[in-house]
């Protein structure tokens, strides 16, 4: 299996993920990464309802999805990941998940968050993590659609 598209958005699964970006990057399978979710029958039931017809979903705890890759199954499949923040990536490439680049679209405002772009607002902890996989060399950018201009996130925080 390979990941053509891991990406960070507060939102999980909606539209523009499910018929923009897993169309532009003709996925197989939308991997939702959440601790929280992975949890609870209800949001994992309402994102299964928005993932396109055609294309199989997960909703899978961190260690759940680690433990997906290391599997032999779904091989031929392209895989989109999308998780609510870094610190999920952080500890999947920990967990030896190949994880080479991050789409950043949409971090919210928060109080002690500062904007970085217009869909992308980071604290003190979030510069930490992405420090933390760009040491791991993960590349990240900024892009809220896979036509926009892509932004280096490393250079704006």
């Amino acid at each position: 299996m390979a990941i053509a598209v891991a990406r960070i958005d507060e939102r999980l699964v909606h539209g523009q993920i499910a018929y923009s970006w897993s169309v532009a990057y003709q996925v197989d399978t939308i991997i939702v990464v959440d601790d929280i979710c992975a949890k609870d029958q209800m949001q994992k039931m309402l994102i299964g309802m928005a993932v396109p017809k055609g294309k199989t979903g997960y909703v899978f705890s961190v260690d759940e999805t680690i433990q997906y890759f290391k599997s032999e199954k779904d091989l031929h499949q392209k895989i989109f990941l999308v998780a609510k923040g870094p610190e999920a990536y952080l500890k999947l490439v920990e967990g030896g998940v190949a994880v080479k680049s991050i789409n950043v679209g949409g971090m919210y405002f928060k109080e002690g968050k500062k904007q970085l772009s217009k869909t992308v607002y980071v604290d003190d902890e979030d510069i930490r993590t992405f420090r933390k996989l760009q040491e791991q060399g993960v590349e990240c950018e900024i892009r809220t659609a896979p036509s926009d201009k892509s932004l280096d996130l490393y250079h704006l925080c």
